[in-house]
């Protein structure tokens, strides 16, 4: 029987749930008699009116629903898996799970195959669904863009946050889906607001760069700390200077409307160069560059992909880097507190708290350290003490860098762990 990763259609994985015998696949009471050695048992009280075993029994009709029920759930079950991950990028992916989650729910509800009851249940999860993220179009499914927080029953907010979007667009693996997940009025909308998230980061990086002080020499440095301690002393100067505010209070004494128009200017110039580089990005990453699953079943890695690409796309790489970062879900952090706690244990509660915040940057930044300690340490190390950085080098756990999917540590062993 084909699964959800085997099939694209929900309808296909149900129909076959529906045609493989149930009795198969559940399990059969042993019913063989007892060997003629053995004495016989002493029958025990009944539970209630109903044997035990016609009691833990399902029909054939039960097991159909729970394979059907757990073919819905699983879509769901396996992008909150992967949502709560921590080791690749994950806030782009928001957009997609909503969608297709939706999406296998439609399909269960209008598959043939499917129980009454599995399809009561389906459209229950359906209506819950839109309610939270209220689609644009129910027919097509497609999602609802909405370029500020709202929030409905409960004051919890209704759809998906602006930025989960921007991340959409800015990866090269999700990017190509959006027009299919978007109206195009909504799709145009998001376009929009990613250049103007672009053109203010480079705005705000130009500002910093020119408010930073050009060197002067020390005889020019000298005689303007001279000017200005003398203008600072005489108290006219302050009078004359709160006479002059009030008589031209209003208006724009200092000259500023030829700065104002070359910010315009320089404004309108960027958003031209950031709307140009956004439209060649889109385009390129059509032909799917940046696959969204490798032949492996892995993920692609966006973060790699703009790595190589960044000097092509310079102000789109700009916004890439930081809406990438985002993390889809609080999972990430949550494990850091867990683990803090098997630091923090009731043994070490008296530990300083500039001591377990080292201890924490180390545990989770080891496999860094251990890539590049040897590198840091032995520049701030004379040269004869060389060979002793590479003794402490060793005390590092190693690490595995083929490996494809890396252990989420869920604290499944600390009852073995000695402190």
């Amino acid at each position: 029987m084909p699964t959800l990763r085997q099939s694209n259609n929900m309808s296909e994985v149900i129909n076959a749930a529906a045609e493989t015998s149930p009795s198969s696949t559940r399990p059969v009471p042993d019913e063989s008699p007892p060997p003629p050695s053995a004495p016989a048992a002493t029958p025990s009280p009944p539970l209630c009116s109903t044997n035990l075993s016609q009691k833990n029994d399902l029909t054939d009709d039960e097991w159909l629903v729970l394979h059907q029920i757990e073919i819905v759930l699983e879509t769901m079950a396996e992008f909150q898996r992967t949502l709560e991950g921590e080791k690749y990028v994950t806030s782009s992916l928001v957009p997609v799970a909503v969608f297709q989650i939706r999406k296998a729910y439609v399909e269960t509800i209008n598959c043939p195959s499917s129980h009454p009851n599995v399809k009561k249940l389906a459209q229950t999860l359906l209506d819950d669904f839109d309610e939270r993220y209220v689609p644009e179009d129910k027919s097509k499914g497609t999602l609802s863009y909405l370029a500020e927080d709202v929030l409905g029953k409960f004051n919890r907010y209704i759809g998906i946050h602006q930025f989960y979007f921007f991340a959409a667009l800015l990866d090269p693996r999700v990017a190509p889906l959006l027009p299919d997940m978007l109206s195009e009025e909504d799709y145009d909308d998001l376009k929009k607001d990613v250049i103007d998230a672009m053109v203010d980061k480079a705005m705000l990086e130009k500002a910093s760069k020119e408010k930073q002080p050009t060197p002067t020499s020390n005889t020019e440095q000298t005689s303007t700390t001279n000017e200005t301690s003398d203008s600072t002393d005489t108290p006219a100067v302050a009078n004359v200077s709160k006479r002059i505010g009030r008589l031209f209070r209003g208006l724009s004494t200092r000259g500023s409307s030829s700065a104002k128009n070359k910010s315009a200017d320089d404004e309108a110039a960027i958003r031209q160069v950031c709307e140009g580089e956004l439209s060649r990005y889109l385009i390129a990453v059509e032909s799917g560059v940046c696959p969204l699953e490798n032949e492996d079943g892995s993920l692609g890695d966006p973060l790699k992909w703009w790595k190589e690409n960044a000097p092509a796309y310079a102000y789109v790489a700009n916004v890439a880097r930081k809406f990438l970062a985002v993390p889809a879900t609080s999972a990430p952090s949550e494990r850091v507190w867990s683990r803090a706690a098997r630091v923090l244990s009731l043994k070490r509660a008296s530990m300083k708290e500039d001591l377990v915040e080292r201890i924490m940057f180390i545990k989770e930044n080891m496999k860094f350290l251990s890539k590049h300690f040897s590198k840091l340490r032995k520049a701030e190390t004379e040269v004869h003490l060389h060979h002793v950085v590479d003794i402490e080098a060793t005390f590092f756990p190693d690490f595995d860098e083929d490996l494809k999917e890396h252990k989420i540590d869920v604290g499944a062993n600390d009852h073995k762990l000695v402190f």
